[in-house]
């Protein structure tokens, strides 16, 4: 059971801040606390009270000197953070700490598996997902070629190259063209290729044909 707490202003030892952090996994807000002349222990008010012999020993402008106090192991929460924790935990480690709780406590489920068939879930959306892709741009087994997908569709200016060398192709690349189809001559030493590429030049559905020379 998770609840959102405010710790209230109150007077605890050093050791017990630090437990308070280590249960809290946070850092807790607070002020050194100081043991008075009149063996009271609060927070210091630096106009009327110091820790420095010396400047105890001056007088003010106002006929008086400051107060002279000591250090303690002693600090004052203060009660402007909030934080979340298991109520279980912190009630049985604090007892004597005093808190106000925000809202409804919670409860979370201390085992994982609602996690694991939640990623579960998202697995099998996935593949079924690439199966439906799959079925869809698939094989084109009447003429065995690879159905086209949405970046062939936005080609608007094509080219082409007969008996072109390796060297050419790839100047030809460099420029931003891609292959479109690879045609082998039967008497040819080289292939001829079919380029294609997206011109925004080119609107109103125009299409360009370029021609390269191997």
């Amino acid at each position: 059971m998770y609840i959102r707490i405010t710790l209230e202003s109150q007077q605890i030892s050093l050791d017990n801040l630090d437990s308070l952090k280590q249960t809290l996994a946070d850092e807790i807000n607070f002020n050194p606390c100081y043991r008075k002349a009149n063996g009271n222990i609060g927070t210091l008010y630096s106009w009327s009270e110091t820790i420095d012999p010396e400047e105890a020993k001056k007088v003010g402008e106002n006929g008086k000197s400051k107060e002279l106090v000591s250090t303690t192991d002693i600090v004052e929460l203060q009660s402007n953070k909030e934080y979340i924790c298991d109520m279980d935990l912190f009630f049985s480690k604090h007892p004597d700490i005093k808190v106000k709780v925000r809202g409804m406590p919670k409860t979370v489920e201390q085992n994982y598996t609602h996690v694991i068939q939640e990623i579960i879930n998202v697995q099998e959306k996935l593949e079924n997902a690439l199966r439906k892709f799959d079925k869809q741009i698939e094989f084109n087994e009447k003429v065995n070629v690879h159905v086209g997908g949405f970046a062939l569709m936005s080609i608007n200016q094509v080219g082409f190259g007969e008996d072109m060398c390796t060297e050419k192709v790839q100047d030809v690349l460099n420029k931003g063209w891609r292959v479109l189809a690879v045609c082998v001559q039967p008497d040819g030493r080289r292939p001829d290729y079919i380029f294609g590429k997206y011109n925004p030049e080119l609107q109103d559905g125009k299409v360009d044909c370029t021609k390269f020379y191997g």
